[in-house]
């Protein structure tokens, strides 16, 4: 599928049985990692329970101990402590698969086996879904948010407004788009939103989707400039809705 075709699959999608989440009073900020490499919990995540934050990794259980363009993905036992230390668990469909190379029914089962490896481990089942490449479809945009509570693209924040099935969020890729992480940080402060950051590797020579320990470093130390408040997509995800119903 081009590349363009791609993009207008994932536009149509943007329109397509939104769930527009209440204004906030505050922003909340969420740290997810995806698919997701070993440097990711080694490199990234100790910096963040240092602050007592916690993330969400949505995982690819498919890809658990492999080696690709991001390194060295994890294994079942790092899913297992991930979970015991307190950070969430999402799913990011087992075999890593494209809503664009395949039909609507092979990649809702591809999701139900991912959902069902993290059960045999142990975990819950996720709650909260990343596309794999941020690849959406109208069809399974509808379809996956019956299964979950939100569901995680890859479109850059441009205002407040945040589609469950479709949230916004802001890379954290060493290449190109740290600096403009951090003036969403800054935006943050005086326009509330629910404000993703996301990456895959943090390691000194990371993947073009990857990050540097230095700008991950830069990204926390803004983060705590703000002020804000820092939560698992679950955790901010309640607390959304719980201030909307009282």
């Amino acid at each position: 599928m081009s590349v363009i075709f791609s993009k207008t699959l994932r536009f149509a999608a943007r329109y397509t049985d939104r769930a527009i989440l209440p204004d906030l009073q505050e922003s909340i900020i969420s740290f997810s990692f995806d698919d997701c490499p070993k440097s990711a919990i080694t490199n990234g995540l100790p910096m963040l329970e240092a602050e007592g934050w916690r993330a969400t990794v949505f995982v690819a259980c498919g890809l658990c101990d492999t080696t690709n363009h991001l390194g060295l993905h994890i294994g079942e036992r790092d899913i297992i402590d991930l979970h015991n230390r307190g950070h969430e668990i999402g799913d990011h469909t087992f075999s890593h698969i494209s809503g664009n190379s395949v039909n609507l029914d092979d990649f809702l089962n591809d999701v139900e086996r991912n959902q069902q490896t993290l059960e045999k481990l142990g975990i819950p089942r996720s709650r909260h879904f990343a596309y794999p490449f941020g690849h959406v479809t109208p069809p399974l945009k509808t379809a996956l948010s019956k299964k979950f509570k939100t569901l995680r693209g890859v479109i850059s924040p441009q205002d407040q407004i945040q589609d469950a099935s479709l949230l916004k969020a802001a890379r954290l890729y060493s290449n190109d788009s740290v600096e403009l992480a951090l003036d969403e940080i800054t935006k943050a402060k005086d326009s509330p939103k629910w404000l993703h950051l996301f990456t895959h590797d943090v390691r000194d020579n990371p993947s073009k989707f990857g990050c540097t320990r230095d700008d991950f470093a830069k990204i926390i130390k803004a983060v705590i400039k703000s002020g804000l408040p820092v939560m698992t997509v679950d955790k901010a995800y309640r607390t959304i809705m719980e201030a909307r119903e009282s």
